[in-house]
């Protein structure tokens, strides 16, 4: 299991379509609640599919969930993170069309938020990938 974290307009699910072409995409944006979410993951765990999570993820509270889903399944689990400055993410996002865009706010209140994601939290590996280009 792979968790991607990054502010929104960082490139997340640019990098998941990228890099992780094959893997099951689970994205709340697409299954609409945490409910859904769980059923999708655990679904994707009981087939052995490589699942790659594509939210924001951008607290150790949000990630938490993930951990535990890959340690009960005893799965291996590593994050991915995108630094972003917020200058390329908020460039990046007034530059998206329709629902693609979100209230520069809401960048802002990710960004103000975000905690780096790390090892002492359960993951496997932690990858950090930085972003600065202003366009995807």
């Amino acid at each position: 299991m792979i968790v991607i974290t990054g502010i929104p307009a960082s490139g997340k699910s640019t990098l998941v379509r990228q890099r992780f072409g094959t893997y099951k995409r689970i994205n709340l944006d697409t299954v609409k609640s945490r409910s859904s979410e769980k059923i999708e993951i655990l679904k994707a765990l009981n087939n052995k599919e490589n699942i790659v999570i594509d939210n924001t993820n951008t607290t150790k509270k949000a990630r938490k969930r993930y951990l535990d889903f890959a340690k009960s399944f005893g799965v291996p689990i590593r994050s991915v993170y995108l630094r972003c400055p917020l200058d390329v993410a908020l460039k990046r996002n007034e530059s998206r069309k329709g629902k693609e865009q979100v209230p520069s706010f809401v960048v802002k209140f990710y960004n103000r938020k975000l905690e780096v994601p790390s090892l002492e939290e359960g993951f496997d590996s932690c990858e950090t990938i930085d972003v600065h280009e202003e366009a995807h």
